[in-house]
């Protein structure tokens, strides 16, 4: 611990600091990874960063060393080696009036984390909040109307005609499986109503292959009811429907 003793004192001789150096020897790491991981530490607003100072070593050498309180000090042992948390509590309790209140190892321990978990949970927030301004662009870039509709897309009404001609379906029938939850279709596009009294308006297309399939799925799902009607769970009563070549 003889290497620890340079700390630098505030008033009353209570050490105020210990430099990065002396934690970096505490627990038997090189010091560019401890100021690598105090500096981290401080972008992540875990701690703040700490004034740093050029010091002579054992070779008579300039080095940058920064000046650590004992709160951060605890934060970035417990960082780096917690199970060396102990020998940090045991250098500060050498280094205080013995009548002040000194942490126990475990109390600096559950501090240390308690503030990285903190910090954490805070970086969670933020990335989450991130995400969802991120997925909020992509739905008002996805549903920004487009100028015309595109060549293999149909809007709705269309898809009750071309439904009403394949199928034999009513329009009741298109609407309600276009709706149900179930299927998961919905317009891939919102398309702007060029027509003079549109007001700005927008309607949906769908992708002709899409409603295609979707309805060939439908009608394969049908069961007979009767001679000329059939039933459909998403359907509460029997309808019509033409036969499938």
């Amino acid at each position: 611990m003889d290497a620890l003793m340079n700390t630098t004192t505030g008033g009353g001789g209570k050490p105020a600091s210990m430099t990065s150096q002396e934690i970096a020897d505490l627990l038997e790491k090189r010091h560019d990874d401890v100021k690598r991981s105090i500096r981290r530490l401080a972008e992540r607003g875990t701690i703040q960063l700490p004034p740093s100072a050029e010091v002579k070593n054992h070779l008579g050498q300039s080095v940058e060393v920064y000046q650590i309180g004992e709160r951060d000090s605890y934060v970035v042992v417990a960082q780096l080696s917690p199970e060396f948390t102990a020998r940090l509590v045991d250098y500060w309790q050498a280094h205080k009036n013995q009548a002040q209140q000194i942490p126990t190892t475990a109390e600096a321990f559950a501090n240390a984390f308690r503030l990285l978990a903190d910090t954490e949970r805070r970086q969670a927030e933020q990335t989450a909040a991130i995400a969802h301004v991120v997925e909020r662009v992509e739905i008002v870039e996805q549903t920004a109307p487009l100028k015309a509709k595109p060549q293999n897309a149909e809007t709705r009404s269309e898809v009750r005609r071309r439904m009403n001609r394949v199928h034999g379906l009513s329009e009741v029938i298109v609407d309600t499986v276009l709706d149900h939850t179930g299927y998961g279709i919905r317009p891939f596009a919102m398309v702007k109503n060029s027509h003079e009294d549109a007001q700005g308006s927008s309607y949906g297309v769908y992708w002709i292959r899409d409603i295609s399939a979707l309805f060939k799925r439908f009608a394969s799902e049908c069961t007979p009811h009767s001679a000329t009607m059939v039933r459909h769970p998403i359907i509460s009563r029997p309808f019509k429907i033409a036969k499938i070549g």
